[in-house]
């Protein structure tokens, strides 16, 4: 097929590698061109707007990073709605509040075309590999259109009916991460002050029902003070504020959620925005006077 990639970050483009990789002719467009040169020197064309990447293909993927972005890159002027030819798809895998794809589906069916909300759950390695977990949202007609697209991005797809119960779904899978990712940075921590030897902590965790991968590859990392980013903390503090912000429409109280959001909140106050989202572990360790090694 004839397909287009918006939005070339750390996600975006190993996902938009598969693709290519697999044959598919590739029209790829993000706000820093230096992103795309290892696509283009692989064979993608650059298109100098989300539009112009529209009119050259039948289906549009998307990760960018918020919804404001997401709208710009979808209805502004030289947005993707615009380009799109009539019947064509537009996929986004950003993570966004459910109000944005909510309107951007209804938005797309009222001009002809069709928008689905396909946000992921998996980092780097996932992408690259192509084992994501998909959720796609939207008229299941329109998803099978893409599902052998989606395939080769991951490894598993859920389909909902609407493109808004994929980005609460999404929502939901990033509140475990944020509130598993506090909870073993306290626990390091107040381990560490106890003289708690935290390697031998996570020993017991992996032995044990509460153990999860991620406690494990989180905490060794911890352990070794290895911050490269998978998946930064300035993003991890915009998810929980889509997290917070739909409980508040709901009506459901995210208390613990909160107390996730300050200490993510203070990680990017002191300077950490930049560095994975376990950096946010420094908050702690300096608040108690220890660090975890």
């Amino acid at each position: 097929m004839n397909i287009g990639f918006v939005g070339l970050g750390m996600m975006g483009t190993p996902i938009a590698a598969r693709l290519l990789a697999a044959g598919h002719h590739l029209s790829v467009y993000n706000r820093t061109k230096e992103k795309a040169q290892p696509l283009l020197h692989q064979g993608a064309v650059w298109c100098d707007s989300p539009k112009t990447v529209a009119e050259n293909s039948e289906c549009v993927f998307s990760m960018v990073s918020n919804s404001e972005v997401l709208e710009k890159c979808a209805s502004g002027a030289d947005g993707i709605l615009h380009g799109l030819p009539m019947d064509g798809i537009h996929a986004d895998m950003s993570t966004v509040s459910p109000a944005t794809t909510q309107k951007l589906a209804a938005l797309y069916t009222a001009n002809g075309k069709h928008f689905l909300h396909a946000p992921v759950l998996g980092s780097v390695p996932q992408a690259a590999e192509g084992s994501l977990l998909i959720f796609a949202g939207g008229p299941a007609s329109i998803a099978n259109r893409i599902e052998p697209m989606l395939k080769i991005i991951g490894s598993r797809v859920w389909h909902f009916e609407r493109a808004e119960l994929a980005s609460y779904t999404k929502l939901l899978c990033n509140t475990f991460i944020a509130g598993m990712m506090n909870t073993l940075a306290q626990s390091l921590v107040m381990g560490a002050k106890a003289g708690v030897d935290p390697s031998l902590l996570l020993e017991i965790i992996g032995s044990s029902s509460m153990n999860a991968p991620m406690f494990q590859t989180k905490g060794k990392a911890i352990i070794a003070r290895q911050f490269t980013p998978r998946f930064i903390v300035g993003h991890m503090v915009k998810d929980v504020n889509l997290i917070l912000d739909a409980g508040r429409e709901l009506g459901v109280p995210l208390e613990g959620t909160e107390a996730a959001q300050r200490i993510f909140s203070a990680a990017v106050a002191s300077g950490f925005e930049k560095e994975d989202y376990s950096a946010m572990i420094k908050v702690i360790e300096h608040r108690a006077g220890v660090v975890v090694k």
